[in-house]
C-alpha cells in the first residue's frame, strides 16, 4: 500500500465506462477558493458521491468557527 498526499489544483475530470453506463468523476479542490468553482459542475448530474478524509473529523476550520466535519 502507498500512501501519498497531492493536493488538487482546479477541477480535474476523468470520464469513463463501467457496465455499459458512461461515467464522469470530477475532482475539485477542498480548499476555501476552490470551493466557489463547484457548482460548475452539477449541470446534468445524476448522483453525487461525496469522499472526505476520516482525519479531517475532528479538525477546526481555518477559520476556527467550526469542526470540518458536524457530529
Amino acid at each position: 500500500m502507498l500512501r501519498a498526499r497531492s493536493p488538487t489544483t482546479g477541477i480535474n475530470e476523468i470520464e469513463f465506462s463501467y457496465r455499459n453506463y458512461n461515467l464522469r468523476m470530477v475532482d475539485v479542490g477542498g480548499q476555501r477558493t476552490e470551493q466557489r468553482k463547484w457548482i460548475h459542475c452539477f449541470d446534468n448530474v445524476n448522483g453525487i458521491l461525496f469522499i472526505a478524509e476520516l482525519s479531517g473529523y475532528n479538525q477546526v476550520l481555518d477559520d476556527g468557527s467550526h469542526k470540518m466535519v458536524n457530529d
